[in-house]
C-alpha cells in the first residue's frame, strides 16, 4: 500500500491472475464445434491478411527503390552532360538546356510526388477494424 492508503498497481497480469496453465479453468476452450470453427476461421484469416501485409510492404519497398534509382539515373544523366557541355565536349543550343534542366526536374519532383502520395499514402488493404462482419445465416437463428 502507498501513503494514501490505496494498493500498489501490480506490474503484470501474471501478478493478479497467477501462471496460467492448460485445463486449469483459467484459459479458453471451446465449448462446442462452432467456437472452435470460429476462432479457426480468424487465425486463419489473420495468418492471410499478414502475409499480405507483408507482401504488401516488399511490393512498396520494390517500387520505391525502382523509381528512387530511376530518378537517380536521370540526375546523373543531366548532371553528365552539364559536365560534357561546360567541357565543351558537346554543343548545344541554349534554349535546349533551357527546356532539358526544367523537365527533368520536373520529372524528378513528380516521381517523388507520385512515390509519396499513392505508394506510401494509404494503406492498400483495410485494416482489420473496418473488415465487415459476416450475416448469420436464417438456420441459427
Amino acid at each position: 500500500m502507498n501513503d494514501a492508503g490505496l494498493p500498489l498497481k501490480p506490474k503484470s497480469v501474471v501478478d493478479v491472475l497467477g501462471e496460467v496453465k492448460p485445463h486449469d479453468g483459467s484459459s479458453w476452450e471451446p465449448n462446442n464445434f462452432a467456437e472452435w470453427e470460429a476462432r479457426e476461421r480468424l487465425q486463419a484469416f489473420l495468418r492471410v491478411w499478414s502475409q499480405q501485409t507483408d507482401d504488401e510492404r516488399k511490393m512498396r519497398s520494390l517500387y520505391a527503390k525502382m523509381i528512387f534509382s530511376l530518378i537517380c539515373v536521370e540526375i546523373a544523366f543531366a548532371f553528365l552532360l552539364m559536365l560534357l557541355i561546360g567541357a565543351e565536349v558537346l554543343r548545344f543550343d541554349v534554349t535546349l538546356l533551357k527546356v532539358l534542366f526544367p523537365s527533368v526536374l520536373a520529372q524528378v519532383f513528380g516521381l517523388g510526388y507520385l512515390v509519396t502520395r499513392y505508394l506510401f499514402g494509404k494503406q492498400l488493404s483495410l485494416p482489420i477494424s473496418e473488415i465487415p462482419q459476416r450475416k448469420k445465416s436464417s438456420r441459427s437463428s
